[in-house]
């Protein structure tokens, strides 16, 4: 079980819902993204107090519709995931525009462009090795990586499905791949050599309390974002605009219908 340190509620700051589903680090700054066609922009994170901030850093020009659940940087580029295409994508420092990869998936019998809300959930990267994990939701959940070098497919992968029926984020970090698997609430560490897993902790205490979860009328898991510290992991939940529950008002002081970001401690060894 994660020991909660912290609750932050998004600072409302318009009337359009800001759905987040994907974070990422970049050396002292952290970025997100959210998964609305109305959010066409890299927002980088601010704190004050018990909430952040989401702040306008760089609008996105595309020819496709947007649906960004996934975020990851290596080497001066971020990468992004389009659930509603099933494109994978390229942001260059330079440029605003975003850059279809070639990966050769119809090659695998995959068709990311017809998954739809079962597609594309997480995307990290092995910058070393230059190795990209995809991560499919469901119906079936996948992990796929792909050499970065020429673009294709390595292979494909799960893990057993013991806690939950889905994935939902992942990160890459000192040679293990950490599983975000929302329904079931847990993070989960992974050898990607082996396909085993090493080690896993769940948050259902904080995120499927039996006095009810933290937002009302969901009986599906919300957690979509998830980064990785030294001494902290934080958890990300996608809302979908519904209005904070009963519960989370009275254990958390939450209020609204804004997304929340969940710190907790980060487990010696994990």
């Amino acid at each position: 079980m994660l020991e909660l340190l912290s609750v932050h509620q998004l600072e409302k700051s318009d009337t359009l819902n800001f759905d987040l589903s994907g974070i990422a680090q970049v050396y002292n700054s952290i970025y997100v993204v959210a998964d609305k066609p109305w959010n066409t922009f890299l927002y980088s994170l601010s704190f004050d107090e018990n909430k952040w901030n989401a702040d306008s850093s760089r609008e996105f020009s595309s020819t496709e519709r947007l649906d960004l659940e996934a975020i990851d940087y290596c080497k001066g580029n971020f990468y992004l995931a389009n659930e509603y295409t099933g494109s994978i994508n390229l942001l260059k420092p330079e440029s605003n525009d975003l850059i279809k990869l070639p990966i050769n998936f119809e090659k695998y019998n995959l068709e990311p462009g017809t998954w739809k809300n079962a597609g594309w959930e997480g995307l990290t990267i092995d910058c070393d090795r230059q190795i990209m994990y995809l991560v499919k939701e469901r119906q079936p959940r996948n992990i796929i990586s792909v050499d970065m070098k020429n673009w294709k497919i390595i292979e494909q992968f799960d893990i057993p499905q013991q806690d939950s029926n889905d994935f939902s984020d992942a990160k890459f970090q000192n040679g293990y791949l950490y599983l975000l698997e929302r329904n079931g609430n847990y993070i989960t560490k992974v050898d990607v050599i082996k396909k085993e897993v090493i080690e896993k902790y769940h948050y259902q205490h904080v995120a499927s309390h039996p006095n009810g979860k933290l937002y009302a009328r969901e009986k599906y898991g919300m957690a979509e974002a998830l980064l990785l510290f030294d001494k902290e992991i934080w958890i990300g939940l996608d809302n979908n605009g519904h209005e904070v529950s009963d519960h989370a008002k009275k254990t958390y002081q939450m209020k609204g219908n804004t997304p929340v970001i969940l710190k907790f401690k980060r487990p010696e060894g994990f």
